[in-house]
């Protein structure tokens, strides 16, 4: 029997098609019969054979209740029973028997649903529309979705009329676009004024504020009296420098906290040491000026500018002077921009000297027998909360770190309190009850995220991983993993459900989680007979790797689709290219089973990435090393990639701060998620990106 093709969306995320015989899904819906719904009473609707023949007698009002009230999987086999019905028959007895159908009838209101148009829409229209109907889910997605609904709730269909297409599938573009400020010009009186201000400060902060939907009002009121020219000598406005860290505020900080916020924007507004420094600030500001360049290009200079302005800091720094608390939160930033402008190696360096000092202040990596932060840090609540911060902030970087390269830094969580665990204790000293807030909510959720991670990341990304899976109990363990990181989303707080409106926080932990899934199944995914080998603590059938992988994915995808309808360009976090790289490894693969769909996100992936680099320099070379790809794959024209690669020209001028910059762009990053496991060289955007390049180059010389 030939497969039907079907899809499945949720109520806010991705298109996803899952192929299925006609034999599969009707065995999925629990024959001889369904469960229907009406005017409240349960009744029992016989087999599809008794009830095909009824379904042509049936208003259009009776059927739309029925699939609004049976339960979800009947619905589905009813409606799958309507589509396979001949259109012109149903069309005929419901005009026959339904007063609505009448011409009387057009005064009044239109049906619930709308008829198909009489002209047919275009095969690539209608393929993409049939990609997004929901599919007979296998029975493991079932079972995951029953027992475990926060990391897998069920996917509810999108119509495709209501995506818009056009703005999701081409990158966006940022309203202000300008020249690029030159390094000669920075002591110019000229420079100070290359960014917008507005004369009025705090009228100018609280209309920018308003856009930042998850910036307290606390952060908003301590960011007015800051005065920046305490902090740096360079001369950006100080409007354009509050900006900034507000939009780092409201965008990436839920999601990688490296300090505490309360205490370091108390010091920061009062010109206080204590929680913050020059370093601290001149780190932070080369991080947050990417992301505004998304809104106004001359703001990679200013990021380049204050990028090595704090590695002049840094360098003339003592001993004894560098090992504070601001100066670890200071070096994760300085990696973290390294790591968008394409210096991976400096990166590492920033990455292992600030666990190399958190080790030296008992924060991180410390030896069992040695003694932790918590012994200097007892009876000063401020210094533990901030020690608490900076301790599991570079825990977590540290992790996604090893997520991305492959490359594993970190040796054990902390062994402090996690955040918010000093809060809950003075109050339960004072006998007050308090609600931890849902930024500290999250916090807590992904440091216990990236401990299960930890583990799995020292075996999977060091030289014994072929010895672990040739192991007989290599399945076992990663089943035994995979419950913990299902308990884990089992226990999350309602407010870290995902839903629409949630902050950048929750739809990264949620990306986090599958991206998390997808590589603790994927190296049995090379094998056949591994692959299909069934879970033992699953009652489904197929409960396998390549079940989960797969359902992981259709979850990754509603996620990736979502998180770009909901957040505007000036709004994006950097950290959601994970859910891009993990989506765009999954469909752009020859055996992919709706080319329709598959082309859906090859331009949804290449859009994101696009928009990525108006801020950050190094999605220029990842978005070439993932076209590497699709064209490996043949799922990218050729014209298209021209395309695309013009785009990619005229954007990186913005990245140009002066004539002698000539920066080489190193992107380790690891994008074919695949090839990673047995070649993680291979793998690198950057080696990817080069391969595009060369391709390119032998092009136009056979063309001349």
């Amino acid at each position: 029997m030939p497969s039907r093709q079907v899809s499945r969306l949720s109520h806010y995320g991705s298109p996803e098609a899952t192929a299925v015989t006609a034999s599969e899904s009707e065995a999925d819906l629990g024959s001889p019969g369904v469960v229907g719904y009406s005017a409240g009473e349960a009744t029992r609707i016989g087999p599809e054979s008794w009830i095909r023949p009824r379904l042509r007698t049936l208003s259009e009002a009776a059927l739309s209740e029925l699939i609004a009230t049976l339960p979800y999987f009947d619905a589905l086999g009813l409606f799958e029973m309507f589509r396979k019905m001949p259109r012109n028959k149903f069309a005929s007895s419901s005009n026959a028997d339904t007063p609505e159908s009448s011409d009387s009838s057009s005064s009044k209101s239109p049906p619930s649903w709308t008829p198909l148009p009489a002209q047919p829409p275009s095969p690539v229209r209608y393929n993409l529309v049939g990609s997004l109907l929901p599919p007979a889910s296998n029975p493991m997605e079932q079972e995951l979705m029953v027992r475990h609904p926060i990391a897998y709730p069920i996917l509810m269909p999108i119509a495709v009329k209501s995506l818009p297409l056009e703005m999701l599938l081409t990158p966006r573009k940022p309203e202000m676009l300008g020249g690029r400020l030159q390094l000669n010009d920075v002591n110019s009186p000229e420079s100070a004024e290359a960014l917008p201000t507005n004369s009025n400060d705090d009228e100018g902060l609280d209309g920018w504020c308003k856009n930042l939907s998850h910036l307290s009002r606390s952060h908003i009121n301590l960011l007015h009296q800051v005065d920046i020219t305490c902090w740096t000598e360079l001369p950006i406005p100080n409007d354009v420098a509050i900006r900034v860290i507000a939009l780092y505020l409201n965008n990436d900080y839920p999601v990688f906290p490296l300090f505490n916020a309360d205490l370091y924007l108390k010091d920061f507004s009062q010109n206080r040491p204590y929680f913050c420094s020059r370093l601290l600030v001149s780190a932070l500001l080369g991080w947050a000026c990417q992301a505004y360049t998304s809104l106004h290009p001359k703001a990679a200079s200013w990021s380049s500018l204050f990028f090595l302005e704090a590695q002049a800091q840094w360098n003339q720094l003592g001993y004894h002077e560098s090992v504070t608390l601001s100066n670890i939160s200071a070096l994760q930033l300085l990696c973290m921009t390294a790591v968008t402008h394409g210096q991976d190696e400096l990166a590492l360096m920033f990455l292992k000297k600030g666990l190399e000092l958190a080790r030296i202040m008992g924060l991180l990596n410390v030896d069992p027998q040695s003694q932790s932060a918590s012994a200097w840090l007892q009876g000063y609540p401020d210094w533990q909360k901030a020690a608490s911060y900076t301790a599991w902030g570079i825990f977590n970087w540290a992790s996604l770190f090893a997520l991305h390269y492959h490359q594993i830094e970190v040796e054990t969580p902390p062994r402090l309190m996690m955040p918010g665990d000093i809060d809950l204790a003075l109050a339960g000293q004072e006998g007050v009850a308090t609600t931890l807030p849902e930024d500290v909510k999250g916090f807590r959720a992904m440091c216990k995220l990236w401990t299960i991670f930890v583990p799995v990341a020292r075996i999977y990304y060091g030289p014994d991983l072929e010895n672990f899976l040739n192991q007989t109990a290599a399945l076992e363990y990663v089943e035994g993993t995979y419950r913990q990181l299902l308990a884990w989303a089992d226990g999350l707080p309602l407010q870290l459900v995902r839903q629409p409106g949630s902050s950048h926080a929750v739809y990264l932990m949620h990306v986090f989680f599958h991206a998390i899934v997808t590589d603790l199944f994927r190296p049995f995914l090379r094998c056949p007979d591994l692959s299909s080998t069934p879970l033992q603590t699953f009652a489904a059938d197929r409960a396998n790797p390549w079940a989960v992988y797969h359902v992981s994915i259709r979850q990754m995808k509603r996620l990736l689709l979502s998180y770009r309808l909901e957040f505007q360009l000036e709004a994006l976090s950097v950290i959601w290219h994970t859910g891009v790289i993990y989506v765009a490894n999954a469909t752009i693969r020859t055996d992919y089973h709706n080319k329709d769909e598959m082309q859906f996100f090859v331009n949804l992936c290449v859009a994101g990435l696009e928009e990525l680099f108006m801020s950050y320099k190094v999605f220029g070379f990842i978005t070439k090393g993932f076209m590497r790809m699709a064209i490996r794959q043949g799922s990218i024209e050729q014209t298209q990639v021209r395309r695309v690669k013009r785009r990619l020209k005229d954007t990186e001028q913005r990245f140009v701060t002066d004539d002698r910059s000539t920066d080489e762009i190193m992107a380790r990053w690891m994008v074919d998620l695949d090839l990673a496991v047995t070649d993680s060289v291979g793998a690198q955007g950057g080696r990817l990106a080069n391969e595009l390049d060369r391709m390119s180059e032998i092009a136009s010389d056979e063309g001349e």
